[in-house]
């Protein structure tokens, strides 16, 4: 018998998700089609969350969280899009092209 993954419910950007623990935030997203943009993560390389474009807020967490490499936990309340990340994500861009 197979071992029985555990499951997390968390909302993002208002949606209630399901994802298992061993998930991480991008890999959540993606499964329900939530789009979180991304430039270091490609499928077969293991992620780092170098670029941090992927930048998402975490209810309750001061600072913003790589998607990429946080796990779910249950309960989470992330966001995917508002001003404060559009400025963040501009930015690493404008570093990453300087």
């Amino acid at each position: 018998m197979s071992p029985v993954a555990e499951v997390r419910t968390l909302r993002v950007d208002g949606i209630d998700l399901s994802a298992r623990a061993d998930q991480t935030i991008l890999d959540a997203a993606r499964e329900h089609e939530v789009s979180i943009p991304t430039l270091c993560h490609l499928d077969g390389l293991s992620d780092v969350g170098a670029c941090r474009l992927c930048l998402v807020e975490v209810k309750g967490v001061g600072k913003l969280l790589p998607a990429c490499v946080t796990r779910v936990e249950e309960g989470m309340d992330v966001t995917t899009e508002s001003d404060r990340l559009r400025k963040y994500r501009r930015m690493i861009l404008e570093l990453l092209f300087a």
